[in-house]
C-alpha cells in the first residue's frame, strides 16, 4: 500500500484515522515516497510533538527513494494529467503513483487526483470497510 502525506497527516494530527492506519499496517505493507515524508515533515516543522508522532510513523514505514521510481515519473505525470476528464489534472502527485506502480501496490490517499488512472486508490472509508471482518 502506497500511503500519500494527507493520510499520515491525518493519522498524526486526528483521531479517526489512527484505528484505520493500525488495521492496515496490522494486514499490509505500507510505503511511501520520499517526496511525501518530507512534504509531512514540511508541513509539521512548527508543531515539535505532531512531528515527533509523524517521524515514529514514518520510521514504522517504508519511505522510498525517488531514484528507485524515477524511470516511471514522467509516464505517472502524464497519465495523472489525462486523468480526469477535462485533461488538465495536476501532476504533482506522480512521486506517489511511480511508487505505487514500483510495488505493485494500491494507493490510499484522500485525494481524487488517481481516480481514472487505472490504478486502484482507497480512501479510509472504502479501506477500513474492506478490511471488516468476513460475516459469518
Amino acid at each position: 500500500m502506497a500511503i500519500d502525506a494527507n493520510i499520515i497527516l491525518s493519522v498524526v494530527l486526528g483521531r479517526r484515522s489512527r484505528p484505520v492506519f493500525e488495521r492496515v499496517v496490522e494486514h499490509r505493507t505500507v510505503v511511501t515516497s520520499a517526496r511525501a515524508a518530507e512534504e509531512v515533515r514540511n508541513v509539521l516543522t512548527r508543531f515539535p510533538e505532531d512531528r515527533k508522532r509523524a517521524e515514529a510513523l514514518l520510521n514504522g514505514i517504508g519511505i522510498v527513494e525517488e531514484g528507485v521510481y524515477a524511470g516511471l515519473l514522467e509516464n505517472a505525470a502524464k497519465v495523472l494529467t489525462n486523468a480526469v476528464a477535462s485533461r488538465n489534472g495536476s501532476p504533482a502527485d506522480a512521486h506517489l503513483l511511480a511508487c505505487a506502480w514500483t510495488f505493485d501496490a494500491d494507493l490510499w490517499s484522500h485525494d481524487r487526483d488517481f481516480a481514472g488512472t487505472s490504478w486502484v486508490s482507497w480512501s479510509n472509508a472504502n479501506l477500513n470497510g474492506s478490511l471488516a471482518p468476513d460475516p459469518a
